[in-house]
C-alpha cells in the first residue's frame, strides 16, 4: 500500500468541495504526516511492552497478535463504497464522508502503533536462533534486509499496477488476503524460538510488581543509554541514520508533486530501491567486509560505515537537484546499495558487546530509538515540503529539492557522529570475533574463530576468553 498510500488519504478530501489542486495537495500532505505521527508516537510505547511482553510470554503468541491486527488493519483502510475507488460506480463523496474515512484511517494507524512489533520480534527470534552469537548476527540481518527488498519489490510494484488497472480497492482487498496469508502460515509452521524454559518467569502478582511494569515501558532501556559510554555514543549514530532516512517515507509524496509521476512510477522506483539494498545487504555485504577486511583488519568496520554513511548523503543530496521528469534518480539507486552497509555492521558492534541476556533489550533500545527519529523525521519533512509547495519557510527557500537538501545534512551529521563515536570505542577493540573459520584471516592478526555456543568473546585479535568447551579456535 506504500505507493498508494497518498491516494487513499485522498479519499478524506470531499469531491465537491471548492478546494484548488494546490491546497488538496498540501492538505494530503499535512494529513499524511498526522497518520504517520500517529503511528511512529504509538510505536515509541508499544514496542517495548512488545519485547517485554515476548520475554515473558514467547515470541510466537505476541507475534500472533501483532499478525492479527494487521489483518484488522485493511478492513479499516477499505475506500469509502460511494467513491471511484471502491469496487461500484463512480460517485461524490461529502465532507462527512471524507472525515469519517478520515477517521477509520486514524484508527488503521492506531492499531498498527499497537502492533508494530513483527519486525523487532523477526530480529528478536534471529537472536534466539543463534544464542546471541555476534559472528552470526550481522549476517542474518543482512539476510533479513534481502527479504525486506523483495518485499519491496512485489507489494508497491503489485499494489501501483493494480491501482492503475483496476481500481484503489484492488491493492487493498489483495494486501488484506496477504496479511491473512502470513497470519496462517506462521500460526501452523513456525514454532516459538524461546521455549518455556528460556522466558523470563512472570512473577505471581505482576500487576503489583513496580519492577515487572516498568520493564515494559521505554523507561527500561534508558539504563543501558545512561550506563553504557559505547551504548550511548552507537545509538546517537543510529538515531541521525534514521533521522535522515525518513525522507524515504515523504518521496511518494515528493515525487508525485515535483516530477508528476504515476503511482505505477513510483511503485517501480521503490521496488529498485529494494532490490538493490536486498542485493547489496543478502550477498555484497559479506564480500565487501572480507575485502575491506584484508586491507584494514584493524579498522575495517570503521571504514565501511563511514563510507556507507557518506553514500547516503551524496545520494540525498543528488536527488535534490535532479529535475525535469526524475528518470536520472534511476542511476542513483546503486548509492542507496552502499548506503545500506552500515546498520547490520552497526548492530553487529553492539551486540557483540552485551550479555546473552541483554541482546533483547538492546534490540527494544534500537527500537525505541529508531521511532522517536521516525516521530521526528514525520513531522520535519512533511513540513519542508509543505514549505516547498507554498513558497515559504526552509521548503521555500532551499527549493523544489528541500526535502532532500535537509536529508543529507541530517546523514552528515550521521557521518561526524560515526566519526566521533568509532574514533572513541573502536569496533576492533569491541570484542571482535566477527571473522569465521573458513576465511584467510591470518595474514592480518584477526581472530578467526568457529563459534558454537555465545560463550567465546576475543579483544582485537590479541586476547580471548574462552568459557566454553564446544568454543572451536
Amino acid at each position: 500500500l506504500i505507493p498508494v498510500f497518498p491516494e487513499l488519504i485522498e479519499q478524506t478530501l470531499p469531491t465537491n468541495s471548492n478546494l484548488s489542486e494546490d491546497e488538496r495537495e498540501v492538505l494530503t500532505t499535512e494529513r499524511y504526516g498526522t497518520l504517520q505521527v500517529i503511528r511512529s508516537a504509538l510505536d515509541l510505547v508499544s514496542l517495548p511492552v512488545l519485547g517485554g511482553l515476548s520475554d515473558y510470554l514467547g515470541r510466537r503468541r505476541v507475534m500472533l497478535f501483532c499478525q492479527l491486527l494487521l489483518l484488522v488493519q485493511t478492513f479499516l483502510v477499505w475506500p469509502p463504497t460511494k467513491t471511484a475507488a471502491s469496487f461500484e460506480v463512480e460517485g461524490e463523496r461529502s465532507e462527512a464522508e471524507g472525515e469519517r474515512y478520515y477517521t477509520m484511517l486514524k484508527l488503521a494507524r492506531f492499531l498498527s502503533g499497537i502492533s508494530d512489533g513483527v519486525i523487532p520480534l523477526t530480529f528478536a527470534s534471529l537472536t534466539d536462533l543463534t544464542h546471541g552469537n555476534p559472528v552470526l548476527l550481522p549476517i542474518y540481518y543482512g539476510k533479513v534486509g534481502l527479504v525486506l527488498g523483495l518485499a519491496f519489490v512485489c507489494g508497491p510494484t503489485a499494489g501501483a499496477v493494480l491501482s492503475a488497472n483496476f481500481t484503489i480497492a484492488v491493492p487493498v482487498f489483495v494486501c488484506g488476503l496477504s496479511a491473512a496469508a502470513s497470519l496462517l502460515v506462521y500460526a501452523t509452521c513456525c514454532k516459538d524460538t524461546l521455549p518455556p524454559p528460556k522466558r523470563t518467569p512472570v512473577p505471581p502478582r505482576w500487576y503489583l510488581d513496580a519492577k515487572f511494569m516498568a520493564s515494559l515501558t521505554p523507561l527500561a532501556q534508558v539504563k543501558f543509554f545512561l550506563t553504557s559510554p559505547l551504548l550511548r555514543a552507537y545509538t546517537i549514530v543510529y538515531f541521525f541514520h534514521e533521522l535522515s532516512d525518513t525522507v524515504y517515507m515523504t518521496w511518494i509524496l515528493y515525487f508525485a508533486w515535483r516530477y508528476s509521476w504515476t503511482f505505477v512510477k513510483i511503485g517501480c522506483y521503490i521496488s529498485i530501491v529494494g532490490v538493490v539494498v536486498g542485493i547489496f545487504q543478502g550477498f555484497l555485504l559479506k564480500f565487501v567486509t572480507s575485502r575491506v577486511r584484508k586491507v584494514w583488519a584493524y579498522s575495517y568496520e570503521r571504514k565501511i560505515m563511514i563510507g556507507s554513511l557518506c553514500c547516503s548523503t551524496l545520494h540525498f543530496l543528488l536527488v535534490g537537484f535532479i529535475g525535469g521528469d526524475g528518470t536520472p534518480l534511476f542511476g542513483l539507486v546503486v548509492l542507496s546499495g552502499f548506503g545500506a552497509f552500515c546498520l547490520p555492521i552497526l548492530r553487529g558492534v553492539v551486540l557483540r558487546t552485551q550479555k546473552p541476556g541483554d541482546t533483547g533489550a538492546v534490540n527494544a533500545l534500537f527500537s525505541v530509538v529508531g521511532v522517536l527519529s521516525k516521530i521526528a523525521g514525520n513531522v520535519i519533512f512533511p513540513q519542508v515540503l509543505k514549505g516547498s509547495q507554498e513558497g515559504g519557510g526552509i521548503g521555500g527557500a532551499l527549493g523544489d529539492g528541500a526535502v532532500n537538501f535537509v536529508a543529507s545534512a541530517l546523514m552528515a551529521v550521521a557521518v561526524a557522529t560515526t566519526v566521533w563515536a568509532t574514533g572513541r570505542f573502536n569496533p576492533a577493540d569491541t570484542g571482535d570475533v566477527s571473522g569465521s573459520g573458513d576465511e584467510e584471516n591470518e595474514d592480518h592478526g584477526v581472530l578467526a574463530l568457529d563459534v558454537r555456543e555465545n560463550e567465546l568473546v576475543g579483544l582485537g585479535g590479541r586476547d580471548v576468553e574462552l568459557k566454553s568447551e564446544n568454543a572451536v579456535i
